[in-house]
C-alpha cells in the first residue's frame, strides 16, 4: 500500500528492464536463461525464411524464459515490501494507542485534581464545623493528593456525603493510575514496534539494493532480443514491445481462464472487459489494440478507458532511492458518497495518472508509492476507504464488509491480491484490473508505477475486492 530480506527465503533480487513490463533478475540457483543468437546468426537467419521463423521462435523463448525468472523473483521484493508495510501500520498503531492513553490520562488527571479538590475543601469545612477527627493538618502534611485520600480513608468518623466524596475521589485516582500503568505498556509496544518497522525497512532497502547491480547486464540484453526480433521482422522495437505486451496480456487471461475452471469454489465466467480486446493480434509487425499494457513508462492517458501508448524500451523507470527513514502513509478517506461503476473508472483513471512515478516502501503519493499506497489513494481519490496501508488489511477489509467477488468474475477497477501460500496470511502485492489481461500496479523500486500484463496469475487469491459497483 517509508528494513533486507534476510528472513525471507531464497535470495532472488528483481532488476528492471526496459519500458516493456519486464523485470530481469538472477535468481539464487535460478536456471539461466538460454542464450540468445548472435546477430551474425540473425542476420544470416534473415535471409532464409524458415530460418528466420525459427529464430524469432527462439528469440521468443528467451523473453518468456527472462519473463517467468523475473516474475518469481519479484515476490521476494514484495514480500519484503509487505512485511514493512505491516510493520509500519502495527506501529501507527501502537502510536494511536499511546496518543489515545495519553488523551486519556489528562482526561482523567484534570478529574482526579477535581475530585482531590473537593476532598481538601471537606477537611476544611469539617474542621471548622468540628466534624469528627478531620483536621486541617492534613492538608499541611499530606504530600500529594493521593496521599491526602489516604489520610482522609483513615479517619472513623466520616458522614455519608464525606465517604461518598472520598470515594469519588479514590474511583477518579484509580482511573488515573490504571491509565498510566498502560501508557507504561504502551510506550513499550511502540518502541518495539518503532525498532521492527526500521529492520523490515532496511531488509527491504536491502532486498532492492542488491537488485541493482544486475540492472544494467540484463537490460541490454533484453533490449537486443527486441532488437533482434524487430531486425528479422522488418518491424521496430516499440512494435515489438508493444506486441509482446499484448501476448502477455491475452497469456494470462488463457491462464486465469484455465485456473478459474479447476479452482473449487470459483464459477468459470468470462471476465467483464474495460479496455483491450481478447484477441491478440496475429500480425506481429501489428501493434496490438491495447499496446501500454505492460509499459514502464507509458504515456499518461487524458481519460480512465484510453490504454496508455508504449515509451521507448531503451528508457525505462529508474529505480528509486531507497529511503532511509519511516514515514506515516497518509490515510484514506471515509467514503463519502455511494459507490458506483463511475468511481472505479476514476480510481483507474488516478492510478494511470500516477504511472512512472517512483516506488518507495511506506509511499501514498504524491509522487511515490507502494503497491497497497497506489490502491488506497486512488479508491480515496473517489471517496472508497480501503481499510488500511498494506495488502492484507485491505484484504480483510473488503471481506469484513462484503466486497469480495470469485477472481473469475473480474471487471476493470477490481483489486487484484498476490500471495505466496495461496492464503491472506501470504499476501504480498495487490493492483486495480484495467482492462483484458492487464492491470496498474507500483511494481517495486526499480520500476515505478507502470500499467502491464497481469504476472504470475498462479499467485492470485481466488477473489478480487471490488470498492465500487454492483457485486
Amino acid at each position: 500500500m517509508k528494513h533486507s530480506a534476510r528472513t525471507l527465503s531464497c535470495g532472488m533480487a528483481v532488476v528492471a528492464v526496459l519500458g516493456i513490463g519486464l523485470s530481469v533478475v538472477i535468481a539464487g540457483p535460478a536456471q539461466a536463461a538460454p542464450s540468445a543468437p548472435s546477430w551474425d546468426d540473425v542476420r544470416a537467419a534473415k535471409a532464409d525464411t524458415a530460418q528466420a521463423q525459427s529464430t524469432v521462435d527462439e528469440l521468443s523463448d528467451r523473453l518468456q524464459t527472462l519473463q517467468d525468472a523475473a516474475d518469481r523473483a519479484q515476490v521476494v521484493e514484495l514480500q519484503a515490501g509487505q512485511k514493512y508495510a505491516l510493520a509500519s501500520s502495527e506501529q501507527q498503531d501502537a502510536q494511536a494507542t499511546l496518543d489515545d492513553l495519553t488523551a486519556q490520562a489528562k482526561r482523567a488527571k484534570s478529574k482526579a485534581d477535581d475530585s482531590a479538590k473537593q476532598v481538601a475543601g471537606l477537611v476544611v469545612e469539617l474542621s471548622r464545623t468540628g466534624g469528627g477527627d478531620l483536621s486541617t493538618t492534613m492538608l499541611i502534611d499530606a504530600q500529594d493528593s493521593k496521599d491526602l485520600l489516604y489520610r482522609v480513608g483513615t479517619m472513623s468518623h466520616l458522614s455519608e456525603r464525606s465517604a461518598t466524596v472520598l470515594a469519588q475521589a479514590r474511583a477518579d485516582q484509580n482511573t488515573v493510575d490504571s491509565i498510566a500503568a498502560q501508557q507504561t505498556s504502551a510506550t513499550t509496544a511502540l518502541a518495539k514496534a518503532t525498532d521492527a518497522t526500521k529492520r523490515a525497512l532496511d531488509d527491504a532497502n536491502d532486498t532492492a539494493s542488491s537488485a541493482q547491480a544486475r540492472v544494467q547486464k540484463e537490460q541490454e540484453q533484453q533490449d537486443e532480443v527486441l532488437q533482434q526480433l524487430a531486425f528479422l521482422k522488418g518491424t521496430s522495437v516499440a512494435t515489438e514491445t508493444a506486441y509482446w505486451n499484448a501476448q502477455q496480456a491475452k497469456q494470462a487471461e488463457a491462464q486465469l481462464a484455465s485456473q478459474t475452471t479447476t479452482t473449487g469454489g470459483t464459477t468459470s465466467t468470462t471476465p467483464s472487459t474495460g479496455t483491450g480486446t481478447g484477441t491478440a493480434p496475429t500480425n506481429p509487425g501489428t501493434a496490438p489494440t491495447n499496446p501500454g499494457a505492460g509499459t514502464g513508462t507509458p504515456a499518461k492517458p487524458s481519460t480512465p478507458s484510453t490504454p496508455a501508448k508504449p515509451s521507448t524500451p531503451s528508457t525505462p523507470a529508474k529505480p528509486s532511492t531507497p529511503v532511509t527513514t519511516p514515514t506515516t502513509p497518509t490515510a484514506p478517506t471515509t467514503p463519502t458518497a455511494p459507490s458506483t461503476p463511475s468511481k472505479a473508472a476514476g480510481a483507474i483513471a488516478y492510478a494511470r495518472a500516477q504511472i512512472g512515478d517512483a516506488y518507495v516502501f511506506g509511499g501514498a503519493g504524491p509522487n511515490q508509492w507502494d503497491c497497497s499506497g497506489l490502491v488506497m489513494m486512488a479508491y480515496s481519490s473517489q471517496g472508497i476507504a480501503t481499510g488500511g496501508h498494506n495488502v492484507v488489511w485491505q484484504y480483510n477489509y473488503f471481506k469484513s464488509i462484503g466486497r469480495l467477488v470469485p477472481l473469475s468474475q473480474r471487471q476493470p477497477g477490481d483489486i487484484l491480491f498476490y500471495s505466496s501460500n495461496g492464503s491472506v496470511s501470504g499476501a504480498y502485492h495487490d493492483s486495480i484490473v484495467t482492462g483484458y489481461g492487464t492491470m496498474v500496479e507500483a511494481a517495486n523500486p526499480q520500476r515505478g508505477v507502470l500499467e502491464r500484463a497481469i504476472w504470475t496469475p498462479s499467485q492470485l487469491l481466488p477473489y478480487v475486492a471490488r470498492p465500487s459497483g454492483s457485486l
